[in-house]
């Protein structure tokens, strides 16, 4: 069994999917896996008092499950709220946030455009997060009780994010990144100094600032959410919050903590040596092929299988068609990328 890697198609700096849209495919996978489950728990029921399972009437045997599925995105700019952000936002609070944001993209210079930005709640834990351009977002759907691949506990598949990512980011990128007692992967940031105690001293420079939030959904031990690499986004020491949507919170609620991203923790020595001034490698799809392939090792998987373009729009196209209170932003992106097929 292979690692199916699922890629929202995206094209920066002005088509991005909504995060919305993510969820509902997320969860129409996660559907397939609880369906799987389902069915193999009524086959055992029904071969355990049936006097002949195999007669007129029996049940269907389950075909083969569901493959687990790595559904990898750059949205886009949503702030979504953890179950902890209990407290409703102000109206100022929630103008601040949805401000149009100004990104520019890790294409080439002169691509910036004005993004409208969402506000979302989402199941994990937590309070306020940032998601989009720049960043590549990772949401493995797999059961982490079948036997077709490595089994996890809740714990052990938290550590599989966190180690994956790591492991990503060195391999790329030659960062030495880590994780701390508070969520997330992070990294000693050239651009951080500390006004807390972490081990590095206050107002030490190279403190440690979050290149990657993580997130876990469970239900009947299949996944959601996952983890989300900043990969060429502002970082601390860009501070105008029209450019920067870290500027505009405290990132999952970790006062005297910086948010930083793999572009920014680059030497420029390092990317100025690389073609093209390293933007192949600083793009958000190449860091989420790397992070397939390191999870599907990590997984004890045959490899990786990437869907095709046409499979995906497939997919997206039926998720959409039994989807309810379907957003304009949406409608747009399905209408896009079939067009783009059609071509």
């Amino acid at each position: 069994m292979r690692l199916r890697h699922l890629r929202l198609p995206h094209r920066a700096p002005l088509l991005h999917p909504p995060y919305s849209l993510a969820s509902r495919i997320q969860e129409h996978l996660r559907r397939r896996q609880l369906d799987f489950k389902d069915a193999i728990s009524a086959t055992a029921t029904n071969t355990n008092t049936s006097a002949d399972p195999s007669g007129p009437g029996a049940p269907l045997k389950p075909q083969l499950p569901p493959a687990p599925t790595l559904l990898s995105f750059t949205p886009l700019p949503t702030y979504t709220l953890g179950r902890r952000q209990t407290t409703p936002l102000t109206e100022p609070e929630a103008a601040r946030l949805q401000a149009p944001l100004r990104v520019t993209s890790s294409s080439g210079p002169g691509l910036d455009v004005l993004l409208p930005v969402s506000i979302l709640h989402s199941p994990r834990g937590g309070l306020t997060t940032y998601h989009g351009p720049g960043q590549a977002v990772l949401w493995p759907v797999l059961d982490l009780r079948s036997p077709h691949h490595r089994q996890f506990t809740v714990r052990c598949y938290s550590r599989l994010l966190e180690e994956t990512t790591i492991g990503t980011l060195w391999r790329l990128f030659g960062l030495k990144a880590f994780t701390t007692d508070d969520p997330g992967v992070w990294v000693r940031s050239r651009h951080a100094t500390s006004t807390s105690t972490d081990g590095v001293g206050e107002g030490a420079p190279q403190a440690a600032a979050k290149i990657a939030a993580l997130g876990v959904h469970l239900r009947r031990h299949v996944s959601a959410l996952g983890t989300a690499i900043n990969v060429a986004m502002p970082g601390a020491d860009v501070t105008a919050e029209a450019v920067n949507p870290w500027a505009r919170v405290t990132a999952c609620g970790l006062e005297g903590k910086t948010v930083t991203s793999v572009a920014g923790e680059l030497l420029p020595s390092f990317l100025s040596s690389l073609p093209g001034g390293g933007r192949g490698l600083l793009q958000e799809e190449t860091v989420a092929a790397a992070w397939a392939e390191e999870l599907a090792g990590r997984m004890g998987v045959e490899g990786v299988e990437t869907v095709s373009h046409g499979e995906v729009v497939a997919l997206v196209a039926e998720v959409m068609s039994r989807a309810k209170d379907v957003t304009s932003e949406e409608r747009a992106y399905v209408e896009t990328i079939q067009r783009g097929s059609a071509r």
